[in-house]
């Protein structure tokens, strides 16, 4: 009796966890701290790497929460098991911790440089905007074009290291934002369709779905052709790592279940652009 006790209140704080979206929110913390550790001098490495990671977790924080927020009444109808939408945690403390993780994130990156400050602003405004205005709107996928490429851009400018090949992330951020938006949105499009008129609910799942692949392979092939110029056997590396990415995510919603195709995705796209810019 007593283990059952117990085992109902820890399922429910690990419900309540997921208002936070654990997995998108480590990726990217991850993906940010290991860029910093790579861009900044040997003796700053770590700091840097640790300084940006904690600011981009409680940035990442703010924005699953807000997104929680602005979906309750759909998620009530289509996905009652989440936190907000089953009552496991009240709005109004999902609105203070979200208020609390963007104060900190905003006060802990405030000694940065000036535009990298700006930078890390602009990126948690992206999610902001996208989860109050426009994810249910034919921009759904503009925050995820600015923002996706802001991601190693705001580690090399932090860092004081900014080359001129780093241009090239903008292209190829821009092209992996969208894809990611559309895989993303596409399990949600066939319950969503009547009330949401986001980019990929106007097109259908299954195109989506296609548009999803199409653009992740346009930017994984646009890396390798540019890596291929200066570092050949990295270029043959990032195309078996993007060919494997890519089996793995049409089979993953077998396996991972209906976002699986997202998850590979998005950790794929995290592996191949750390490749790319330790490659340029």
């Amino acid at each position: 009796m007593a283990s059952s006790s117990y085992a109902t209140p820890l399922r429910t704080r690990l419900r309540v966890l997921r208002i936070l979206h654990p997995f998108p929110s480590l990726l990217v913390t991850a993906l940010t701290a290991a860029l910093a550790a790579y861009a900044a001098d040997a003796d700053d490495r770590w700091s840097l790497a640790a300084w940006l990671g904690v600011t981009m977790l409680c940035y990442q924080f703010a924005i699953g929460i807000t997104n929680d927020i602005s979906d309750i009444d759909l998620d009530r109808e289509h996905k009652p098991w989440k936190p907000l939408a089953s009552g496991a945690i009240e709005r109004r403390t999902a609105a203070v911790l979200a208020a609390g993780f963007l104060f900190v994130g905003l006060l802990i990156s405030s000694p940065l440089p000036v535009l990298a400050w700006l930078i890390g602003i602009l990126g948690v405004f992206c999610g902001l905007v996208y989860n109050a205005a426009l994810k249910r709107t034919v921009l759904s996928w503009l925050p995820y074009a600015i923002a996706i490429p802001l991601i190693p851009v705001w580690a090399f400018v932090a860092a004081g290291e900014w080359d001129a090949m780093l241009w090239w992330v903008f292209p190829l951020g821009i092209l992996v934002g969208l894809s990611l938006h559309f895989a993303n949105q596409a399990p949600d499009v066939d319950a969503e369709r009547a009330t949401t008129h986001g980019a990929a609910h106007r097109m259908g799942a299954r195109t989506a779905i296609r548009l999803a692949f199409a653009l992740f392979g346009l930017a994984c092939s646009l890396a390798v052709i540019v890596v291929l110029v200066h570092r050949p056997g990295m270029a043959l590396l990032m195309a078996l790592a993007a060919f494997a990415t890519a089996i793995a995510a049409l089979r993953a919603p077998r396996v991972l279940g209906r976002d699986g195709m997202f998850v590979v995705l998005a950790a794929g796209s995290a592996l191949l652009g750390l490749l790319f810019v330790v490659a340029i």
